[in-house]
């Protein structure tokens, strides 16, 4: 008989990961709905979550089911929102020729979801080739969307951050122009834009990445925004992998060896591997060449991490953050010299003030201070 799960997990995780992975659910007596809940919440699973348990006539169901169901509707709502916008931006863009492929939630939903009310969206996220953008900004601004800097220069969107949002009633697009940065000399996956194809979804045509280089998407965005242990994006890459049966692991392999990414790749990989029933070959694991010490910081923080009901979100991101880079220099270089304005968006500190400039001339001593005072508040409350 197949075991449920390898290591020990509280009830609630195990129902959820039942859910996930479409498994019959074990509906222990110990569980707790409060916490159920929360944790689906956390994973933005909710709306996967709802469905599903609309399946299972079990007490548990009964009480579970009202506490999802307003997420459900509102993702639902707003789903239908962003894919109406999408398709106007999308044709626009198209009459113009300008080269566009969705990105995140809008590609995982055209590739996989029948349905608009199973995966939930913040934004659309979109990457168009760096020298249309000007074209694409005007196509945007012609169809009444604002840009959006969250009181920002817009020379650090530019130039940190590979993308630019724009926001028009309650919709923000973001519209990417890169991936990441070059590593050196060479451009991150080179190859992207010839390698995408075309997918009919109810009739409209739609760009999109292979599923390679959507895989990598997931996995450079996880090193540089968000919510690192998402269970949300774990099952978008866990549906990518085995739902293209000719799946190019060579392509994979050498691409993060040559782009700087195998332990970005490992991590999201693991992730994978620990929460789903996905099968990675394991001389994948192996060809990455992952240190022994990193391999089990990075399993060992996955399963401490992942399914904690009061995340730190800024706290896990500091800690994974030397373990999502193939040496320790970039990620320490990158803390040193952070850029100014994402150092005040970490530290609450509002830009281009004296205040904030000043702090941000002495940042490793604040970084020390804070780092010590946030130690001493622990020791203070476990006593």
């Amino acid at each position: 008989m197949e075991t449920r799960y390898t290591y020990p997990l509280r009830p609630e995780a195990d129902l959820l990961l039942d859910i996930l992975n479409a498994r019959s659910p074990c509906f222990d007596q110990s569980l707790d709905v409060e916490r159920f809940v929360t944790l689906a919440k956390l994973h933005d699973l909710a709306p996967l979550v709802f469905c599903r348990l609309q399946h299972h006539n079990h007490p548990f169901s009964k009480k579970a089911s009202p506490l999802l169901r307003s997420g459900y509707l509102s993702s639902l709502m707003m789903n239908l929102k962003f894919w109406n916008e999408f398709l106007k931006i999308n044709e626009a863009f198209q009459q113009s020729g300008i080269d566009m492929v969705p990105l995140k939630g809008m590609d995982i939903l055209v590739r996989f979801y029948p349905t608009f009310d199973l995966r939930s969206m913040v934004d659309i996220d979109i990457v168009v080739k760096e020298s249309q953008f000007a074209q694409a900004e005007k196509i945007l601004s012609d169809l009444h969307y604002l840009k959006r800097l969250d009181g920002l220069k817009e020379g650090y969107w530019r130039d940190k951050q590979c993308h630019i949002a724009f926001f028009k009633n309650g919709v923000l697009v973001e519209v990417h122009w890169g991936l990441d940065f070059k590593r050196g000399h060479r451009a991150i996956l080179p190859q992207l834009w010839e390698r995408t194809r075309q997918l009919d979804f109810e009739h409209y045509k739609i760009d999109i990445f292979s599923p390679e280089d959507a895989l990598f998407s997931f996995a450079l965005h996880l090193r540089r925004f968000g919510n690192i242990l998402s269970l949300k994006q774990v099952l978008d890459v866990a549906r990518i992998i085995k739902d293209y049966p000719g799946f190019d692991w060579g392509y994979v392999l050498k691409e993060a060896a040559q782009g700087r990414m195998k332990a970005t790749l490992y991590f999201i990989l693991m992730q994978v591997k620990l929460f789903t029933k996905t099968k990675i070959p394991s001389e994948v694991f192996r060809k990455l060449g992952i240190p022994a010490w990193q391999k089990v910081r990075i399993r060992n923080f996955l399963l401490k991490r992942t399914f904690q009901i009061e995340p730190a979100l800024k706290k896990d991101y500091l800690s994974a953050h030397f373990l999502l880079y193939d040496n320790l220099c970039e990620p320490a270089l990158y803390i040193i010299n952070i850029p100014y304005e994402q150092f005040c968006k970490f530290y609450g500190l509002k830009p281009y003030t004296h205040k904030a400039s000043l702090i941000y001339k002495l940042r490793l001593i604040y970084m020390l201070i804070s780092l010590f005072i946030k130690k001493k508040r622990r020791v203070h409350c476990s006593n």
